[in-house]
């Protein structure tokens, strides 16, 4: 493994315009649970509010007809105060140096930001934003996040619930993600991070990338994409993280 940890090293040293690519895995050590293992955030809501199928918790028409499981799942968010861990703190201090240009990320809980990365496409969506279902006015978290913390369903003044922005089944992701599909930027290397790249559209942007470029995946376990990868690393993400963090200084 050390081996393969050097290669990513000198991988990334060389490097001068680094995709990032992540998923649920680099939040982990935050904290947030992932979506599919066995304590993850489906088998909880599965098993809460028994739910018809795991997925119905980010589903748009079940949430038009009970929206308490996901608002449960954000009040959960909230309270839990995640930050950042070394895996998003070492994407920001790549950005810093000059070496990532973009960072995507199929998660929703905003943690790249807080850690500092500044161009980041957060292609299923975030907090940050929310809206009306009814009228469609638009709402910022401040807006809503008393009420979810309290138990209560957030309602417009038109009496439509109002929905945060994370990108449900059934919804069409942000244009901000299409656009970078259409128009990828300039990239000498795709470094793929905590993901089983099972969730389209996302995934297959990635597995795009990564057939034209040189591609790094670090995953805990293998995702059946390993051979499309000119490096694969199943390992812990912060021990990843903390490696090349480390390797960096010398």
């Amino acid at each position: 493994m050390s081996q393969k940890i050097e290669k990513a090293v000198k991988m990334i040293r060389e490097a001068e315009n680094i995709l990032v690519f992540t998923g649920a895995g680099v939040s982990t050590a935050s904290g947030i649970a992932d979506f599919r293992g066995p304590d993850g955030l489906y088998k909880w809501a599965e098993e809460k509010y028994y739910l018809p199928y795991p997925e119905a918790l980010f589903d748009l028409n079940y949430f038009a007809d009970d929206p308490r499981p996901f608002f449960d799942l954000s009040k959960n968010l909230f309270l839990l105060d995640s930050q950042p861990g070394k895996c998003h703190k070492l994407i920001a201090r790549l950005e810093d140096l000059g070496k990532v240009n973009t960072v995507v990320t199929q998660n929703i809980d905003m943690l790249h930001q807080k850690a500092g990365s500044r161009n980041v496409v957060a292609c299923h969506g975030s907090y940050e934003k929310a809206h009306c279902l009814g009228c469609r006015k638009s709402y910022e978290l401040q807006d809503i996040e008393k009420d979810i913390l309290e138990d209560r369903i957030p309602r417009c003044s038109c009496g439509g619930v109002i929905k945060p922005d994370v990108v449900f089944f059934g919804e069409a992701l942000p244009q901000e993600f299409y656009t970078l599909m259409d128009n990828p930027p300039e990239t000498d290397l795709v470094l793929i991070l905590g993901t089983s790249l099972k969730v389209q559209p996302a995934a297959q942007f990635a597995l795009n990338m990564a057939a034209s470029h040189p591609a790094i995946l670090v995953n805990l376990v293998e995702t059946g994409y390993e051979e499309a990868m000119e490096l694969f690393l199943p390992m812990n993400l912060e021990s990843f993280a903390e490696a090349v963090s480390e390797a960096l200084e010398e």
